[in-house]
């Protein structure tokens, strides 16, 4: 891995701290934490209820991942944090912001399968948002999730976002699937 990455990653990870809610922590990627990137997005069952994550996932492709993170942040262009378990320390999942342009952004998100069903991702989704508005002041937020997966959009209601509409979309095999939209403007 090039130097001035390694650099950038430790600088991100130092500038940008930790933001806590009731259970959980959101914090920047580490390098460290590739493996248990792998293991849980690598999960069939994850990549199948995402657009863009494929399966197999390897660990280069975790790394090569983590590593964006702080030039992407640095950019403004993207936020992207791991979803840890307050009480344990385990690594559960991410949530991010993407496609950030001035007070709006695009929301996503993916929970390890052994961690589905217990409201992390709402929760995570939630403090996100909430951090964002009141620290960088962005207000007007996106969402999509596949048709298939009804769960992400229940994440979406639950944060106040209403649904927009639906539409195709290329996946990352290049087949055309169903996408449903959100928005969710605060002013």
């Amino acid at each position: 891995m090039r130097q001035r990455t390694i650099k950038l990653l430790r600088v991100y990870e130092m500038k940008l701290k930790p933001i806590i809610s009731n259970r959980l922590i959101l914090r920047p990627f580490t390098l460290s934490d590739a493996q248990e990137v792998v293991n849980l997005a690598g999960d069939r069952r994850v990549s199948e209820m995402t657009l863009n994550i494929p399966y197999p996932y390897s660990l280069e492709a975790a790394q090569d991942w983590i590593a964006l993170h702080a030039e992407q942040w640095s950019n403004k262009e993207s936020l992207v944090l791991a979803i840890e378990k307050r009480d344990t320390e385990e690594l559960v999942g991410t949530v991010s912001l993407v496609s950030i342009e001035g007070n709006k952004a695009e929301i996503g998100y993916w929970m390890g399968h052994p961690y589905w069903g217990n409201g992390y991702c709402t929760e995570a989704v939630n403090c996100l948002i909430r951090f964002m508005e009141y620290s960088h002041g962005i207000n007007h937020f996106s969402a999509e999730h596949l048709a298939s997966n009804p769960a992400s959009g229940r994440v979406m209601i639950k944060n106040g976002m209403q649904f927009i509409a639906s539409i195709l979309k290329k996946d990352r095999h290049g087949n055309e699937v169903k996408i449903e939209t959100y928005d969710r403007k605060n002013t």
